[in-house]
């Protein structure tokens, strides 16, 4: 309990939402702000409560936590997030929504309604704009505002040096998605003095794997993944398990070499497909084998972006979802 406690103390600020990864941008800012100061090492928490297991985080984060912001109209939807602003005044409430959205949950939600405002008046408010700090203060009274604006994040191509082939891997940053083996094949290529470069680009999402290794470049978490995608000579996924990643489909629908393990959902998919190629042994020497293959080769590109949009396109998924529910 001491250490569970000291954890959330040490929290220079957690983050609640309830709309991370929805179709709306409400979320987007903030968590562009999470992945920019944990890139900087900051002991920062983002905690998602739509996802299943993270009720005893917010708990915890509410009673022990020394400063914690909540995202957006999402949370007072719910009356945890209502009881938690009333528990605590210091905690930040970071506003993206338009007087008509305000006006909405009004006259769906009048109890909570009536909680919100008065939690408003007197918690700090975060708005995005001068025009809506004026409206916060005008209707509700609030007196604890400050404008912050969005945050947005144009895409930034990478600058690949035109000298080196470049292998590029999708995804977060842990044990199953082959950090490991990725890495010791990067460490082989060094010291064969090949002119490969060996990118990952994916948040950390394991605290066990030690030190990084210096033969890749770590990106951390892009808004853009697929600008790193599109510049790669071979996309190489080195999980050990994989059921049919997006990013490895990506590439094959850019026509890019692919080079994957036998025990994930693309294999069966590239074989036999000039430039790309499959191992079967999940060992740093064989993968790096599989690569120098296919990289000895000139992929087929046309086939790859034919295969991926006859099987793994929006159309195809529409068409097969289609026959089956009209069975």
């Amino acid at each position: 309990m001491i250490k569970l406690v000291k954890f959330y103390r040490s929290r220079r600020l957690v983050l609640i939402g309830y709309d991370f990864q929805s179709e709306g941008g409400a979320w987007r800012s903030i968590y562009r702000y999470f992945r920019a100061v944990e890139a900087r090492g900051q002991t920062v928490m983002l905690i998602d409560r739509r996802k299943q297991g993270t009720f005893r985080q917010w708990l915890c984060a509410v009673i022990f936590s020394p400063k914690i912001l909540f995202n957006g109209m999402g949370t007072f939807s719910r009356w945890e997030g209502i009881f938690s602003c009333l528990l605590r005044k210091d905690i930040l409430i970071y506003l993206h929504d338009t007087a008509y959205m305000v006006e909405g949950y009004a006259r769906q939600h009048p109890w909570k309604f009536y909680l919100f405002k008065k939690i408003v008046r007197r918690n700090p408010v975060l708005c995005v704009s001068e025009q809506m700090q004026e409206y916060y203060r005008r209707e509700f009274g609030v007196t604890r505002s400050h404008v912050v604006r969005e945050a947005v994040a144009l895409p930034t191509p990478p600058n690949f040096d035109p000298n080196f082939r470049h292998i590029v891997m999708v995804g977060s940053v842990d044990e199953r998605k082959g950090v490991k083996i990725f890495s010791e094949v990067a460490a082989l290529a060094a010291a064969k003095n090949l002119p490969w470069q060996f990118h990952w680009v994916g948040a950390l999402a394991s605290q066990s794997l030690g030190k990084l290794s210096e033969n890749v470049k770590w990106w951390g978490w892009q808004d853009t993944p697929l600008e790193f995608t599109s510049r790669a000579d071979l996309f190489f996924l080195s999980s050990i398990d994989d059921p049919l990643p997006l990013a490895c489909l990506e590439a094959m629908a850019l026509g890019k070499r692919c080079v994957v393990y036998r025990q994930t959902g693309i294999a069966e998919m590239i074989e036999n497909i000039r430039g790309c190629a499959v191992f079967e042994n999940y060992s740093a020497t064989e993968a790096f084998g599989t690569l120098e293959k296919a990289h000895s080769e000139t992929p087929d590109s046309a086939r790859l972006v034919q295969i991926t949009s006859d099987s793994a396109s929006v159309s195809a998924l529409v068409g097969k979802i289609e026959k089956i529910i009209s069975l």
